[in-house]
């Protein structure tokens, strides 16, 4: 795989448990990003794909549709069959995101990932001024929503197997900030940053 000729040990292995129905990105994927070879690991199940606007077919042994590739920055609902109570692991191995990869959103919903191996607060990861354009977020099953007051929901952290469906108010390009490392430093002024919302 992706792996065997990295020389840099930056490479990400992963897996992403698939249930039926799942809105998923993918925060690593191999230099080669096509729809055979990501999701070679579970054509057996019969998926079909779904991103903003775009789907793909696993039908007689190929992949039919408008999916040529996996991007980083797109989220996508992966359809699989299972039985109830029955999950399968769709095995990832590859590059990371870069970081600064820039997204481009445009007003009305967007279907996107989160470029960040684990998880960190939308508050934190998503730039201010980029907040105040997003009306809400959507993800599966559970959601927040910009209100004056902040944001509300249940929805509080991204992940970086998720997709998420930004809602948007107008046109905005941002890159999400990396997640706070355990350095304290930089955890205190992000904390102050966000006190007068929370407030």
């Amino acid at each position: 795989g992706t792996c065997d000729n990295d020389v840099s040990n930056d490479c990400a292995q992963y897996s992403i448990e698939l249930d039926g129905l799942d809105l998923v990105s993918f925060h690593a994927l191999p230099e080669d990003n096509s729809i055979e070879n990501v999701l070679g690991g579970i054509t057996e199940s019969g998926p079909s794909v779904v991103g903003e606007g775009f789907s793909a077919n696993y039908v007689n042994n190929q992949w039919l549709g408008s999916i040529l590739t996996i991007d980083p920055e797109d989220g996508y609902w992966i359809i699989v069959s299972v039985d109830e109570d029955e999950t399968i692991e769709l095995n990832v191995e590859g590059l990371p995101t870069d970081p600064a990869t820039l997204y481009s959103l445009h007003g009305g919903s967007n279907l996107i990932s989160y470029p960040f191996a684990g998880f960190a607060p939308l508050v934190e990861t998503i730039p201010e001024d980029a907040q105040s354009s997003i009306i809400g977020i959507i993800a599966e099953g559970e959601s927040a929503m910009n209100t004056e007051g902040g944001w509300v929901g249940g929805l509080m952290d991204l992940s970086g197997t998720e997709g998420y469906w930004f809602i948007t108010s107008e046109d905005v390009e941002f890159a999400y900030d990396p997640p706070a490392s355990s350095d304290n430093l930089t955890r205190q002024t992000k904390s102050r940053k966000m006190l007068p919302q929370a407030y």
